[in-house]
C-alpha cells in the first residue's frame, strides 16, 4: 500500500529522531535571529511548528517565551527537550492544535519542506496567530546555491535534484505568505558559517569529511533517506577525491572561507 506524503514524513522523522540530537543542536546565531525577528516581549506565547526534538523550542523558552512545540513524530517528542516554559503537543502544520488568534508569534525552522500541503499550513499558522504577530520561517532553497562555488552540487547533484520537489522556491513561498498575511514579507539571507552547531545539509561545506560520517548523514533527511544505490557512488567518489587531493585542488580555497551561500533564508511576515 502506498503511503501518503504525511505518512512518509512521519516515518522519516520517527527514524531520524532516534539519533537526531547527536548532530542537530540549536545554533546560537539562528536562535538570535529568530528572537530578534519575532520582536515579541517576554512571556509571549510562541508556537514552534515542526519542532523536531525542540532544539530551538527550548532556547526560546530559556529566553522567557511560553513555547508550544508542535511535532507529529512520537519519537521526536519523546526525545524532545524539557523546560517549564515548553509544552509539547502532537499535531501537523495543516491542522494546528490551537485556537484562532491564540499565539503571539510562530516559528518553523527547516521544517516546511516536510509539510504535505504548504498553502494549507501557512493558512493554519496565520489563523492561530494574533493580529500584528510575526511568523518567522527558516528554510532552504537549493536552487540559490551558486553552481560555480557549490561543491555539494558537484558531488550530490542527484540528491539535490530530488529535493527540488520538496524545497519550493523562496519566491513562491514568499508570495504565498504575502497573499495569506496581506502584508509584505521580509527575506533575510543567512550565509552559513563554517562552525555551525546545527548540522543540516550544507553545514559541512568547509569540512567535506563530515559527509562520510554515518552520524552526520543520519541527522540530514535528504542523506538519511537517500537510496544506497544513489548515495554509495557519491560517497565513494568524495572519499577518493579527498584521499587523492582532487577535492582540495578544486575546492580547497573554501577551507579558509568563513561563510558559504547555501541557499538558506529567513522569511519574516507580520499578520495584518
Amino acid at each position: 500500500m502506498d503511503l501518503s506524503r504525511e505518512e512518509q514524513n512521519l516515518a522519516t522523522y520517527d527514524e531520524i529522531g532516534k539519533s537526531y540530537n547527536v548532530t542537530r543542536r540549536a545554533d546560537p546565531r539562528i536562535t538570535e535571529l529568530i528572537i530578534n525577528s519575532l520582536d515579541a516581549p517576554s512571556a509571549s506565547v510562541i508556537l514552534d511548528v515542526g519542532a523536531g526534538t525542540g532544539n530551538y523550542s527550548i532556547e526560546l523558552a530559556k529566553h522567557g517565551f511560553e513555547v508550544i512545540a508542535v511535532e507529529p513524530s512520537k519519537i521526536m517528542r519523546e526525545t524532545g527537550k524539557k523546560h517549564p516554559g515548553l509544552k509539547w503537543m502532537e499535531g501537523v502544520a495543516e491542522q494546528l492544535p490551537a485556537g484562532d488568534h491564540s499565539v503571539d508569534g510562530i516559528v518553523s525552522t527547516l521544517a516546511i519542506h516536510h509539510f504535505s500541503d504548504l498553502e494549507k499550513a501557512i493558512q493554519e499558522m496565520v489563523r492561530v496567530l494574533k493580529p500584528n504577530g510575526k511568523l518567522v520561517l527558516f528554510l532552504a532553497d537549493p536552487r540559490l546555491c551558486p553552481d560555480d562555488r557549490c561543491w555539494l552540487k558537484d558531488y550530490f547533484m542527484p540528491i539535490i535534484l530530488q529535493s527540488y520537489q520538496a524545497y519550493k522556491p523562496i519566491e513562491t513561498i514568499a508570495n504565498l505568505l504575502n497573499s495569506v498575511t496581506n502584508n509584505n514579507v521580509q527575506i533575510v539571507e543567512f550565509p552559513v558559517p563554517y562552525d555551525m552547531e546545527d548540522c543540516f545539509f550544507v553545514s559541512g561545506w568547509r569540512k567535506p569529511e563530515l559527509y562520510l560520517q554515518n552520524a552526520f548523514r543520519a541527522g540530514v533527511s535528504p542523506l538519511a533517506n537517500c537510496p544506497i544505490d544513489i548515495l554509495q557512488p557519491i560517497l565513494e567518489r568524495l572519499e577518493r577525491d579527498l584521499l587523492s587531493g582532487e577535492w582540495d585542488n578544486k575546492y580547497g580555497h573554501l577551507r579558509s572561507s568563513d561563510t558559504y551561500e547555501g541557499g538558506y533564508r529567513f522569511l519574516i511576515a507580520q499578520k495584518a
